[in-house]
């Protein structure tokens, strides 16, 4: 119960601070998602032959942006906590955790307005909509895995934050998000399935836009993703942990 209370007292914390002194607080984090829409109906939507084009860049873009914040924002959680993690007896591995849950919240309220506005460009509101639920949940085990690799290594090489900013737009763009699948040439089609967003965001769309339920082997795929990266994150942290106040 104690542990819980502490992860709540992060989690909250992370939040306050994140929206200290902004005039209209959670809603940066929706504007942003829209900034990028306006760019991509701009560029991409009179050629991209994509029906509902609007509904199908912004199913992606609410996911992908949930995954850029909490990397983005924990690869450096142990470094920047290192007061509480010097004068108070807290788990190191509540820093990522409370990082990944605060913008999984971020991500519930982000949800909502999608829903309450893409009735107005066509959503078929129905009870597969709930599958969005477990998605996220694998998505965001996901994402704790690879926070927990990120903010432990970044403890000892500090080049690891700017090297994760770097590859992150990379990753954007490797993922289909304001472009059809159909559009890729095949001879790069491995680099798109080397991304292991790419399925996170294709099973959310499935979701969220296409007209039929997820298949089981797209579960299957994001279920392998989520264990194998919070294994391998689990790991590295748990063997780099007692060696992080005196590295930092």
């Amino acid at each position: 119960m104690q542990n819980i209370t502490r992860i709540y007292a992060l989690s909250k914390r992370n939040i306050i601070l994140r929206y200290k002194n902004s005039l209209i607080g959670f809603f940066w984090g929706f504007f942003k998602p829209l900034l990028y829409l306006l760019i991509f109906i701009v560029i991409f939507k009179h050629n991209s032959g994509i029906p509902n084009y609007i509904l199908f860049v912004t199913s992606g873009l609410i996911l992908w942006f949930f995954f850029s914040n909490v990397t983005g924002q924990s690869v450096g959680s142990i470094v920047g906590s290192v007061g509480l993690l010097k004068s108070l007896n807290i788990p190191s591995y509540f820093f990522p955790l409370s990082e990944t849950i605060g913008e999984l919240f971020n991500l519930l309220l982000t949800l909502l307005i999608f829903f309450i506005i893409m009735f107005w460009f066509g959503m078929d509101y129905n009870i597969r909509l709930l599958l969005i639920f477990p998605c996220i949940l694998l998505f965001a085990v996901f994402a704790l895995g690879l926070n927990l690799f990120l903010s432990s290594v970044n403890v000892f090489f500090r080049d690891i934050s700017i090297i994760w900013n770097t590859i992150q737009p990379a990753l954007f763009f490797m993922t289909p998000i304001g472009y059809a699948e159909s559009s890729i040439d095949p001879k790069y089609k491995f680099f798109i399935n080397c991304n292991p967003i790419y399925y996170f965001i294709k099973l959310g769309r499935s979701i969220l836009y296409d007209p039929v339920a997820p298949s089981l082997q797209q579960w299957g795929n994001c279920l392998i993703i989520c264990i194998g990266m919070y294994a391998i994150g689990h790991f590295v942290f748990s063997r780099l942990k007692n060696q992080f106040i005196s590295a930092i």
